[in-house]
């Protein structure tokens, strides 16, 4: 496992894999668990060459909000990544990234910014655009792997992608959950049992829609309704919203859903102790993705 901390060698390395075979890549921010395990394995059936970043240092367009409760362990994330097998690791450091002289920032625009999470961190998603601009011009990688875990950073990508016709593949794999159904997440590590059992709530809250629509039910305020009554069953969960929109655009239905269903997204946010959670269940092509 190689690790590369110089932007200039990573351009360099990147260089030598045109000729090559496909080039699969794992951004990350580091705090790797099983969800990042799985976007890696991944990588490595289709690719010849595995390659994932760590950005840790908080970036200067990123919100207090977006601190971190558990201490970083870069010990830890490099045994995982050894374990997975990766070719090569960047972990360049944020200050070169963004020197105090940088000035060219990517500024999305639509739904994406507007609604939900994008309207609670726009600093933060301006940001992570910017980042991801500059992680592909350095990597050049053939496909980058994401998770549906972040369901609207991931739609974020795409729309970069496709409007700045980055030649990247995007792939999404599913939400991986632990057994009480809680995505693979660092952060939740510092809920106690009891929030962390009120955090369950979140992924029934979904599929309490999941089983509206499935009976039928397209008016948007009931099923935002039936979820947001789920979550609020344990006073130690704060719900923020809760709500179906296109998965790509994040763009609002209206107050009704179609009555045939194909592409749909629901989401929802709520605080559980000193955390604030978001969760997502997706249906594509007419099925739910489990």
């Amino acid at each position: 496992m190689r690790i590369i901390q110089s932007l200039d060698e990573m351009m360099e390395t990147a260089r030598g894999w045109l000729l090559g075979g496909p080039v699969g890549y794992v951004p990350t921010m580091g705090y790797l668990h099983a969800g990042h395990a799985a976007l890696l394995q991944e990588a490595r059936r289709n690719c010849e060459v595995s390659i994932a970043s760590i950005v840790t240092n908080p970036l200067p367009f990123a919100s207090p909000n977006d601190s971190r409760l558990v201490p970083y362990n870069r010990d830890l994330d490099l045994q995982l990544l050894s374990r997975e097998q990766v070719d090569v690791v960047f972990m360049p450091a944020a200050a070169k990234l963004f020197p105090s002289n940088f000035q060219t920032y990517v500024y999305p625009s639509g739904p994406l910014i507007r609604r939900l999470e994008g309207s609670v961190r726009p600093e933060f998603f301006r940001g992570y655009a910017t980042l991801m601009a500059k992680l592909f011009a350095l990597v050049r990688p053939d496909i980058v792997y994401l998770g549906q875990k972040n369901a609207q950073l991931v739609a974020l990508v795409q729309q970069l992608v496709r409007d700045l016709n980055i030649d990247v593949k995007v792939q999404v794999l599913p939400t991986v959950r632990e057994a009480d159904s809680l995505p693979a997440s660092s952060r939740t590590q510092s809920l106690t049992p009891a929030e962390r059992q009120a955090a369950t709530l979140l992924y029934a809250a979904l599929l309490a829609g999941k089983a509206l629509i499935d009976q039928g039910e397209r008016r948007l305020a009931i099923i935002e309704e039936a979820m947001t009554k789920t979550m609020a069953a344990s006073p130690l969960v704060f719900p923020e919203y809760a709500t179906a929109c296109h998965p790509e655009t994040f763009a609002d239905p209206g107050g009704y859903l179609p009555d045939v269903l194909t592409d749909l997204l629901l989401v929802l946010a709520a605080r559980v102790g000193n955390l604030r959670l978001t969760d997502n269940l997706r249906m594509r092509d007419g099925q739910w993705l489990l």
